[in-house]
């Protein structure tokens, strides 16, 4: 069966895995909470995968057929699939996310509301954390992680 997503052309304009030499690192300052704590090795642990030949028609295709592609008919969307897993039984769901996240924001309103309508579900907000608050503060958010699963 002939494929319905056209192919793809990918260009490299640079001498750079994609494009100038401060790509990733001007990316990552948008989703750290604290641009200043982020590291060359942060950087260089998120620029690793673009570096084989071919990555880019790779993450092109992948996302062309995230959103070209339809779910099967009785796939559920993402809150009811939400609801029915934080309603199971001897089901622990834990949410945590940084204060300072502007990838995908959570205020206090959303935060509580969540709280109000899954009491089981443990939402955590870390300070001064953006968008990775497990990348930014990995002591901060196993204890975090830990201290909720341990308790009821």
């Amino acid at each position: 069966m002939p494929s319905t997503i056209p192919p793809v052309s990918v260009e490299t304009r640079s001498a750079h895995p994609s494009g100038s030499r401060d790509f990733w690192r001007k990316g990552l300052t948008l989703a750290w909470g604290d641009p200043n704590r982020l590291s060359d090795a942060d950087v260089l642990r998120f620029q690793w995968p673009s570096v084989g030949k071919g990555w880019e028609e790779g993450l092109i295709n992948f996302s062309r057929s995230r959103v070209l592609l339809s779910p099967p008919a009785n796939a559920l969307d993402d809150g009811r699939l939400f609801r029915e897993v934080a309603r199971l039984r001897d089901t622990r769901m834990v949410i945590m996310y940084g204060s300072k996240d502007r990838v995908v924001r959570i205020d206090d309103g959303a935060a509580e509301a969540i709280r109000r309508e899954f009491p089981n579900v443990a939402v955590i907000k870390m300070e001064g954390c953006g968008h990775d608050p497990f990348e930014e503060d990995v002591p901060g958010f196993l204890m975090a992680l830990e201290k909720s699963l341990e308790g009821d």
